[in-house]
């Protein structure tokens, strides 16, 4: 059982905001990555077989962006009113789209140290694909949070206008 020091400096650190989006970014991460690599894993090996796996790996993870967004916009970081969806969107692509970058980086390299070439096959299979794109997570999270949390989603300086649902301004 936890010492109740231990319990108390959890729900202390717990009330700080930037933790609880930390927490709340990673469970909409687990869900993000799951659909990433669940549907990585069948484009590979049943929907898309033969294509490069940069492509499914792009597909997969685009499925993924859209789910964190979504998930992000509303509980995460709380920010259906801090500023256009629109905006939002594309601010969160775009850093989504450096962590793909990242994403594609590192599975690349994790792939060339770990799988050697051979006369037999050309390109690595689905699982090695889907193993060393896992090495990517810890960097991509760090990029992605930060990137959410400070420009896609921050919250507005100043006085907020709260315009009521179904006014347009």
């Amino acid at each position: 059982m936890w010492p109740a020091h231990n319990s108390t400096k959890s729900r202390v650190l717990l009330q700080r905001r930037s933790v609880r989006e930390l927490v709340k970014y990673s469970v909409v991460g687990i869900s993000s990555t799951a659909l990433d690599k669940g549907s990585l894993w069948l484009l590979l090996q049943s929907i898309l077989p033969g294509t490069s796996w940069g492509i499914s790996a792009t597909l997969s993870y685009a499925l993924g962006v859209i789910n964190g967004f979504l998930w992000n916009r509303h509980w995460t970081f709380q920010a259906v009113e801090h500023g256009r969806v629109g905006m939002q969107f594309f601010r969160f692509l775009s850093a989504n789209v450096v962590g793909l970058l990242l994403n594609l980086g590192v599975t690349r390299t994790v792939l060339s140290i770990v799988v050697k070439p051979s006369p037999m096959r050309a390109a690595p299979m689905p699982r090695q694909v889907v193993l060393a794109s896992l090495g990517a997570i810890p960097l991509v999270t760090l990029w992605n949070f930060a990137a959410s949390k400070y420009w896609a989603f921050r919250r507005p300086s100043g006085p907020v206008r709260v315009v009521p649902p179904g006014v347009r301004s």
